[in-house]
């Protein structure tokens, strides 16, 4: 019946994924070719940006929030009230201080400026996410993957409509609003029925204490995550232009469309991982070796059909203003090796106990990506930023020798890349 529930539970996710991607991408296509690189570069900073105080506002506290939901006797009502109160509280502040920075930075702008207040907007009503945890807590994500969806879907169907009547910009911001707000009301509607009682939400101070205290570690690894991810594209506006991060943002859609492959994949295996552990460390090491050289012989492959394929596939895509963006996809699309591989290192983590290590190791992907940037950007554009990306990602690699714990797997690693002639040797 377990494995029933996780089974029919990570098929509901994984269709969310493929909906949002696919007919994402359709959509941000099309707007990329309305707009051209510079309007689609805005666009992508404004996101970027308030990507990096969203990561604030969530507080680092959504698996704490699932796993107090799931203890016997848990009062669900408090453990809802109090972990809304506070995501809503630091969404506030950091919408704000989104709000403010903008303003700061880019003075006398006033796209930018409207753009990135209603992706903050979008962080508030996000604080609904809280709901959801309760159908995490419960293996039921149907009812919230329903509800997300059905607000996607018709915020998507909006923004067909507003490409075909050529609208300004800022109405596809208002349109991310819009999904939110649906969204939001979807959720609670959702979680109202699911829970079926008349009890009310309750702030308890004593609660909100602790879980910031269990949290700040987690809050601190995404801060670190979204830097690594989204402050290239803020620091290529700032250095090189729109146009540049307009360019640089189109090839990394593509860049990063397949990443929900091996995050699926590491979904399912990882409870056979724990298994094999507790069978013993070489049935175990042999099965995370299996997993390395699975992902890198995949990312390995897409990058190569992907560089092949790049110089008339961008252009046909986006259109002929986008060429630059083949170059910088060439480049890019080869730090998928190590990010596939990422995944397989994400869930050993977990299964070693070596979460601080893991903190230690994204604050230092972060540092490294910006110090790159900075070298980086101001002597070769966007494609600088794409080559900052790759030699961090591959860079970091040897990083685990400095940790006794780690050195194990960064050979396990290495063994991935030359798996044939581990075959050959044998």
């Amino acid at each position: 019946m377990l494995s029933r529930l996780v089974f029919v539970n990570s098929a509901w996710l994984m269709a969310d994924k493929i909906v949002r991607l696919g007919l994402g991408l359709v959509v941000w296509v099309w707007l990329a070719r309305a707009v051209g690189p510079g309007g689609f570069g805005v666009w992508n900073y404004a996101i970027a940006f308030t990507a990096l105080f969203g990561a604030v506002a969530t507080l680092g506290m959504d698996g704490v929030v699932v796993r107090e939901l799931l203890r016997p006797g848990a009062d669900k009502a408090a453990i809802t009230g109090t972990a809304l109160s506070l995501r809503l509280g630091a969404a506030i502040v950091a919408a704000c201080a989104s709000m403010l920075t903008v303003a700061l930075v880019r003075p006398d702008e006033w796209l930018p400026f409207i753009l990135v207040s209603l992706n903050a907007a979008v962080i508030v009503l996000q604080s609904s996410q809280v709901f959801d945890f309760h159908f995490q807590a419960r293996m039921h994500s149907r009812s919230s993957v329903i509800a997300t969806n059905l607000a996607f879907l018709m915020a998507s169907i909006a923004r067909l409509i507003l490409l075909a009547i050529d609208a300004p910009l800022e109405w596809f911001g208002v349109s991310l609003v819009g999904e939110a707000s649906l969204a939001a009301a979807l959720l609670a509607r959702a979680y109202r029925a699911d829970v079926q009682t008349g009890s009310r939400w309750r702030f308890d101070p004593r609660l909100a204490a602790r879980l910031l205290s269990e949290c700040w570690p987690l809050l601190l690894s995404g801060l670190a995550v979204m830097a690594y991810m989204r402050l290239d594209q803020v620091m290529l506006a700032a250095i090189a232009g729109d146009e540049a991060t307009g360019q640089f943002s189109a090839a990394l859609r593509i860049a990063e469309v397949w990443y929900f492959i091996p995050m699926a994949i590491m979904t399912a295996a990882f409870p056979a991982m724990m298994k094999k552990k507790e069978e013993g460390q070489e049935a175990y090491e042999r099965y995370v070796q299996a997993l390395y050289d699975g992902m890198a012989w995949l990312g390995l492959a897409i990058a190569v059909l992907t560089t092949l394929t790049a110089g008339w596939f961008v252009p046909m895509l986006y259109g002929p203003a986008f060429s630059q963006s083949a170059a910088i996809l060439s480049v890019q699309i080869w730090a998928g090796v190590a990010v596939s591989m990422s995944f397989v290192h994400g869930k050993w983590l977990l299964a070693e106990g070596l979460q601080r290590y893991g903190l230690i190791y994204t604050i230092a992907g972060a540092c490294v990506n910006v110090a790159l940037n900075l070298a980086l950007i101001p002597r070769l554009g966007a494609i600088g930023a794409a080559w900052a990306t790759l030699v961090t990602q591959i860079g970091l690699l040897p990083m685990q020798l400095f940790f006794p714990k780690a050195r194990r797997n960064f050979r396990l690693m290495v063994g991935a890349l030359i798996a044939p002639y581990r075959l050959i040797a044998r």
